[in-house]
């Protein structure tokens, strides 16, 4: 990712509509400073203990049930820096100022990404315009890791320390949260940072974690909220509601605590607790997210209501599955010996310790506590009543259905553990100390300052920067003054600091530059090779070098080639022999061709042979099969049939979208395409859009939200139509969001309105866009022409919205399609309209609508107007 600057957006202009805005925009309308100062929030849920009373015996005694609050870290295990002199400017300097991170704009709870850089900026400056808040910097595999320890229960207690496999763990070498570069559920360190009077709302940390929070700096304010059977029910309702900004979650339960933190203090969260929290002052908060053996019921059931809620994979806590099947193999492994594991993750993580069967007679017995039976019961009957494709068995199980039934036996044999007996101060699940050779080589040595290099050869294959090939349409092409890098351009008015050429003006195909020669290509073997002449040994004291005059330019001395000495290690290596110098031929000025010119490949094709013209003229009536077919008979065949003029509409309905699918997208460059009904996901459209500046219509039928929001993004090309019907979870406050002016702008981007601006024709049947999303559609879609809002939910007030908007300027809209709109009524046609030219105006299945209503709209309408089958206004 490159840097970005945050700005802030400009003032925006006030008027009757702000109503609207505010209630698609999802602000709060209550004051949290009236909840800080309510006397109501006192019920008695937590628990004040000393450091070193939060130990992994009272775990195993008493369960992880209730939160926990650490005044002082004292015996608690806890290692952080001194707080006394460190800032946010310590945190950038250690992950690095271009990490980017997840901020939450507090006011509104909107994700956004910032640059640890500009958060700095942020954070140390007067501007508090904007509420940010970091709450999910992790930073293990960074510098800052080694300042910060757990407290000693955490890591008795963690999950990812002692079941997953750990040589993945030692593998990690990304610092950032990508999954596709995580190799373990990287949770376990956090840094929040958040500025005075930032909130977070209610919500029930990923997968059931439980959470440890220290107070580096600042204070926070938590409200808790036990996580009953009725507590949860009504969080889901509250969470699928839509009505956050309106409901104080606190009010609706019947318990609640606020506490406060102050610097210094610590706190633990056990799972499942429904939690919201409030910084009264600048803080610095460190903290991490764990799944352990003594609440496991609780975590399985958090995982289920986030599958209800449909939460985003990307919000969910990583590979989540595969933890439990490797924490029942690590139970399975330490009770019995048996090995679920394969032969490489055996190798890796168990080394060459086996357990042979005398060793499996005379083991200790172990006993279960309560909380480990129950809870490894509970994930046995969630494993088993999974569906096969969705049960999400890691690559290091084998035979997971024999796992299954070794440890159902396993529960068998422990179902009648003494609780007292099980009270050990030991995990019962863990991997063993093994010594792996591996992880010391993955550790990179630093070299030393003044080491000196061992000879080395040098190489002839250096990188080169391709150059533009001159040839193909892209580069013949104009600027195309639309994309944020022809706005970035100096010539172009822009700062030019970018540096980047046009979209449009991308070379096809990159050669090398003419100054670049290859030595294997150059010498053959039917090259004569020239004489040797030697040259005599320079005379001692004499250090000058004679300048060759004109008279030596015609002179080519050539010395013999020394080979390089083997010295032994011990011994420094002699000085370098002295190397005579190489006289080149010279060649006159005026001799020399002005450009470097490569030499033209042998033509393939005879006169006779029809052009690329000529061919682009026949293959232009074959289908899209077809010029498949025919780019495999040879490479020119390939390239003709690949002008992107052959494929401006592209129909991809129900197809699987692969990656080498949107690559080929890209190459041919479509203005037309259609991925209805596909699996398409938010990263590969986002990825698909930024390389498409040429797509004007894109139909995106039966695709979810989460895979749409992509549009929302400065990279959305200005698209003529977009055909979102029948969006899973679309709202007013998603099309708000498309709506809205992007703010992940590039420097040099200058956006003061939408990307969809200037789009002609949008479809949004079967979404549940209300009034509220039509009117704002008809003030801030101004070019729009074409509007079908079949099956949605919009009253007579929203179709009268449409006839007669409340924005100034000309309208226009020409054609309406508002088939089986069930709330519409004659009511809806008892206006006037703004529209200057009706082509169409479609009603159907609309059964509160009668014929009399629509003919006195004709009759009262100053256009030429008629009725065509019963309910279908048109034009003549």
């Amino acid at each position: 990712m490159g840097d970005r600057y945050l700005r802030h957006k400009s003032v925006p202009v006030y008027d009757d509509d702000d109503a609207v805005l505010d209630e698609i925009d999802g602000k709060r309308t209550y004051d949290v400073q009236d909840k800080l100062n309510s006397i109501k929030y006192n019920a008695d849920l937590l628990l004040d203990l000393e450091g070193s009373d939060v130990t992994f015996e009272r775990i195993q005694r008493v369960g992880l049930t209730h939160p926990i609050r650490i005044k002082n870290k004292d015996g608690l295990g806890l290692t952080v820096p001194d707080s006394s002199n460190f800032s946010v400017s310590n945190v950038r300097a250690m992950v690095g100022s271009r990490r980017m991170v997840d901020v939450m704009e507090c006011k509104t709870q909107r994700a956004l990404e910032m640059s640890m850089r500009d958060f700095e900026q942020y954070f140390e400056g007067k501007d508090r315009r904007h509420i940010y808040n970091v709450i999910s910097l992790e930073f293990s595999q960074s510098r800052l890791e080694s300042l910060v320890q757990r407290p000693k229960l955490i890591d008795c207690l963690d999950w990812i320390d002692l079941v997953w496999p750990q040589h993945l763990k030692l593998n990690q070498i990304e610092q950032t949260n990508k999954l596709v570069h995580m190799k373990y559920p990287k949770v376990q360190k956090y840094c929040l940072m958040s500025v005075a009077g930032c909130y977070t709302d209610f919500h029930i940390d990923f997968g059931g974690t439980s959470v440890w929070y220290h107070i580096l700096k600042g204070g926070k304010v938590f409200w808790l909220i036990e996580p009953t059977n009725e507590n949860l029910s009504l969080y889901e309702r509250w969470t699928m509601s839509g009505s956050q900004g309106d409901i104080f979650f606190g009010d609706m339960v019947s318990t609640c605590q606020r506490i406060e933190l102050k610097a210094g203090n610590s706190l633990i969260i056990p799972s499942g607790w429904i939690h919201a929290v409030h910084t009264p002052l600048d803080s610095i908060v460190f903290g991490g997210n764990f799944l352990h053996s003594f609440n496991i019921p609780m975590q399985l059931r958090i995982a289920q209501v986030e599958e209800r809620l449909h939460v985003p994979n990307r919000f969910r806590f990583p590979f989540f599955s595969e933890v439990l099947w490797y924490a029942l193999e690590r139970y399975v492994h330490c009770f019995t010996g048996n090995n679920y594991l394969t032969e490489e993750y055996q190798s890796k993580n168990l080394g060459n310790s086996k357990v042979n069967t005398e060793e499996k007679e005379n083991k200790e017995y172990v006993h279960l506590t309560p909380f480990e039976y129950k809870g490894l019961q509970k994930m046995i009957e969630t494993l088993e009543y999974i569906p096969k494709n969705k049960q999400n068995v890691p690559e290091g199980i084998i035979g997971a259905e024999e796992l299954l039934e070794a440890a159902k036996k396993l529960l068998y044999n422990h179902s009648g553990d003494d609780h007292e007996l099980a009270i050990t101060g030991k995990a019962k699940a863990f991997w063993p100390a093994v010594h792996r050779p591996d992880a010391a080589k993955a550790i990179r040595k630093p070299k030393p300052y003044n080491s000196t290099p061992a000879y080395k050869k040098p190489s002839g294959t250096g990188r080169v920067r391709r150059v533009r090939c001159k040839q193909c349409e892209a580069c013949l092409r104009d600027d195309c003054m639309e994309c944020a890098f022809c706005k970035d351009m100096r010539k172009h008015g822009g700062p030019g600091t970018m540096k980047q050429t046009c979209i449009m003006r991308r070379c096809l195909n990159p050669i090398l530059p003419s100054t670049v020669k290859d030595d294997s290509i150059i010498e053959s073997p039917t090259v004569p090779t020239p004489p040797v002449v030697e040259s005599p040994a320079p005379k001692p004291g004499k250090r000058g070098r004679k300048r060759a005059g004109s008279n030596e330019s015609d002179v080519t001395v050539k010395v013999t080639k020394v080979e390089p000495e083997i010295f032994p290690e011990e011994e420094s290596p002699p000085p370098r022999p002295i190397v005579p110098r190489v006289f080149v031929t010279r060649v006159p000025a005026n001799e020399l061709s002005r450009y470097a010119i490569r030499p033209a490949e042998p033509a393939a094709e005879s006169d006779d042979f029809p052009n690329a013209k000529a061919w682009q003229q026949v293959v232009k009536y074959l289908s899209h099969q077809e010029l498949v077919n025919c780019m495999l008979v040879c490479k020119d065949f390939l390239r003709w049939c690949g002008a992107p003029s052959l494929w401006s509409k592209i129909d991809l309905t129900d197809a699987t979208i692969s990656s080498s699918m949107l690559q080929t997208l890209v190459r041919r460059a479509p203005t037309s395409l259609n991925l209805s009904q596909t699996n398409l996901r938010y990263k590969q459209l986002l990825w698909l859009i930024e390389r498409s500046p040429a797509l004007r219509e894109l139909y995106l039928v039966r695709c979810s939200w989460a895979s749409v929001a992509a549009l929302g993004t400065a990279a959305c090309p200005p698209l003529r139509l977009l055909d979102l019907s029948w969006t899973s979870g679309f709202t007013d406050s998603h099309l708000k969001q498309l709506l809205s002016t992007p703010s992940d702008a590039r420097p040099g981007q200058k956006m003061t309105h939408t990307r969809l601006r200037f789009c002609k024709d949008l479809n949004l049947t079967g979404t549940d866009i209300t009034d509220l999303g039509v009117k704002l559609i008809t003030n801030t879609l101004p070019h729009l022409k074409s509007l079908n809002v079949s099956f949605c939910p919009i009253t007579d007030e929203g179709f009268q919205t449409i006839l007669n908007p409340s924005c100034s300027g000309q309208y226009m809209l020409t054609t309406v399609v508002a088939q089986h709109c069930a709330k519409l009524t004659d009511t809806a046609l008892d206006t006037t309209t703004k529209m200057l030219e009706i082509t169409e105006i479609d009603l159907r299945g609309c059964e509160e609508i009668s014929t009399e209503a629509c003919s006195a709209f004709v009759d009262r309408s100053k256009l030429n107007l008629e009725i065509f089958d019963l309910f279908v206004i048109v034009g003549v």
